[in-house]
Parts: C-alpha cells; sequence; structure tokens
C-alpha cells in the first residue's frame, strides 16, 4: 500500500510540472516602484528564445558564483601576474571565447542565450525573453545578482551616482520580467550584501550569485593589475565559503577579448576567425578539480550558460540548446 501511495504521489508530481507551461507566463507583472527608470524611449525586443526542457535533477553544483570581467583578451590576461597567478592556482578554459562586441550582446547572452540581435550598449533597449533567472525562479531555484556599486535593490537606472556602476553591465535589468516584477527585480542587489554573508557559515545564500564589479575594479576603467587584486581577494572570500566548500562551483569570465579580436564559435563547435567577441580567459573553481589544470574544449558564453542550466536542471535558452556546444566542466 506504502509503495502504491508513493508511486500515485510521485505521479501526481509529474503532472503538476509538465502542466506549468511557460515559465515566463507564470510570473505576475507587478510594476516594481524601486529604481529609477531609464529617461529614453524604451525599445522593446521580442524575440522569444527557443528552449531544450532540461530534466529536473539533483544540482551537482548546490551553489554556484559566477564573476563577469571586463575587456581583456586571453593573452593579456595571461602576461598580467595577478590573473595568471589565480589561473594557474585553479583550473581555466584555454580556447574559450566571447560572443561578439561590444559588452552589452555578451551579458545578455550569458544569461538569455541570445544577443537579441542587439549591438551596441543600449541603456533602453529591453527585451521581452524567456531567461535564466526567470527559469530558475520558475524551478523554484534562488537566485542574486550581486552590482558593486548601486545604491540599492533594484536599481533599474543605467548609470549610478559616483560612476562607477553601468547598467549595460547588469543584463537583467533589460528583461521586461525582470524589471516589471518586484518579487524578482529585489534579487538584483549590492555587493556588499554578498560579501558580509559570505563569512557567516550559517548564512542562507542563493543558489546562484552573479557578480558584476564596478567599472573600476572589472577592468573597464582602470588596470589589469587592479582588477586582478579585487579578484584574488573576491575569489578568497568565496573559496573560504561555507557554500562554496560544499562542493559549490565559482566560474570567471571575461566579457570580450580585445576590440580587433573577432574570434568565435561557429554553430558546430570550431573556432570561427570572425563573428565573435574574441578569446577570453575562463577561470573555473571547483573543490574537486585539480589545481593548475588546463581545460582545452573549446568554449563560449552559451556553453557556460549550458553548463549552469544543465545543473540546476532548467531550460536550456537560445544557443545554449545547441547540442554541438560543449560544457565546463
Amino acid at each position: 500500500m506504502r509503495k502504491f501511495q508513493c508511486y500515485i504521489l510521485c505521479l501526481a508530481t509529474i503532472l503538476l510540472l509538465a502542466s506549468c507551461g511557460n515559465p515566463t507566463s507564470s510570473i505576475s507583472a507587478t510594476t516594481s516602484s524601486t529604481g529609477t527608470p531609464p529617461t529614453t524611449t524604451p525599445q522593446n525586443i521580442t524575440q522569444p528564445a527557443t528552449s531544450t526542457t532540461a530534466a529536473l535533477t539533483t544540482p551537482k553544483h548546490p551553489h554556484v558564483f559566477l564573476i563577469v570581467m571586463e575587456n581583456l583578451g586571453y593573452r593579456a590576461a595571461m602576461a598580467t601576474p595577478e590573473l595568471s597567478t589565480l589561473a594557474h592556482q585553479w583550473a581555466y578554459a584555454s580556447n574559450y571565447y566571447a560572443t561578439t562586441h561590444p559588452s552589452l550582446p555578451n551579458y545578455l547572452s550569458l544569461i538569455g542565450g541570445s544577443t537579441y540581435g542587439i549591438s551596441s550598449d543600449c541603456t533602453a533597449c529591453f527585451v521581452n525573453s524567456s531567461n535564466l533567472p526567470t527559469e530558475l525562479s520558475h524551478a523554484g531555484i534562488s537566485w542574486s545578482a550581486y552590482m558593486e556599486s548601486i545604491p540599492k535593490d533594484c536599481y533599474l537606472s543605467p548609470y549610478a551616482p559616483g560612476g562607477l556602476y553601468a547598467g549595460k553591465h547588469d543584463p537583467f535589468i533589460y528583461f521586461d520580467n525582470v524589471r516589471a516584477t518586484s518579487s524578482l527585480c529585489r534579487n538584483i542587489r549590492p555587493l556588499n550584501q554578498l560579501t558580509s554573508q559570505l563569512s557567516n557559515p550559517s548564512a542562507n545564500l542563493s543558489s546562484f550569485s552573479w557578480i558584476t564589479p564596478n567599472l573600476c575594479n572589472d577592468g573597464h576603467n582602470c588596470s589589469p593589475t587592479t582588477a586582478g587584486r579585487w579578484l584574488d581577494k573576491m575569489v578568497n572570500q568565496i573559496v573560504s565559503s561555507a557554500a562554496w566548500k560544499n562542493n559549490g562551483a565559482l566560474y570567471i569570465t571575461w566579457d570580450e577579448g580585445n576590440g580587433g579580436d573577432t574570434r568565435g564559435l561557429s554553430s558546430s563547435g570550431s573556432i570561427s576567425p570572425t563573428g565573435g567577441g574574441g578569446h577570453v580567459l575562463t577561470l573555473v573553481i571547483e573543490p574537486g578539480l585539480a589545481k593548475g589544470l588546463t581545460l582545452s574544449s573549446n568554449l563560449d558564453h552559451y556553453a557556460l550558460l549550458k553548463t549552469i542550466e544543465v545543473n540546476f536542471g532548467v531550460s536550456q535558452l537560445g544557443e545554449s540548446a545547441n547540442p554541438k556546444l560543449g560544457m565546463v566542466p
């Protein structure tokens, strides 16, 4: 009798999950009262990303951290002592390519699986499409996007006082369903909220944590050395946390390479001399990986998105659903 009851309960659960439909349609569009929207006229881009539904699984990594740095090619990164030391102290991908130029479409590809035809750092080109944060929320998986130098949660302006925050490095505010839903928008938070929690063993960290440094610490306005020193400190804080030690994962990538480098990955997974955002360094920091390990597979931002989606068992969006695309270990 108990086995029969368990079977009925499991069957009911499967049918309930199957009936959920489009993840974004179940999220109420309650306009947030926080933040100050841009004064420019918004350009709404409706381009739903195609998706492949992933099987719900127990995450390999209960906590995943992703840090996105700025504007540095692979060779320049490996020639920066602070960054090279981090790479050889942990594991790194040697054939990883950004999506395109300039910054914004790379950030969108990391959580949406598409550039949505955007080819500039526009401030009001909002997107009506499924994305990683809404997929995670629909599956009941917690997430937070930490932005250094923003003044408050759900900050929607393209710039902040002090000049160190730029909305083009915050892809979350570009998606309509995140901007307009207060329960989602408030997950965009100042970075100091994360750093204060990392040293607390009992802190309830989000399952997925995105981290954008400010315009100096990400290397956009300051030197690679300055960015490397900031990154080393941030890495040490994360790997000292209970969340990372419990089989967590930390990925660090750069949004794009040098401006003249347009290499990228083709749909077949081979390296193409044009059509991409250039060769960039990507670090893979996990408790189980051998330090100094070099990952030679051809990878890109869509592969990193796919890695996170598969880890949490949510749908693979847009280009991340390409079956020929590899994943980060």
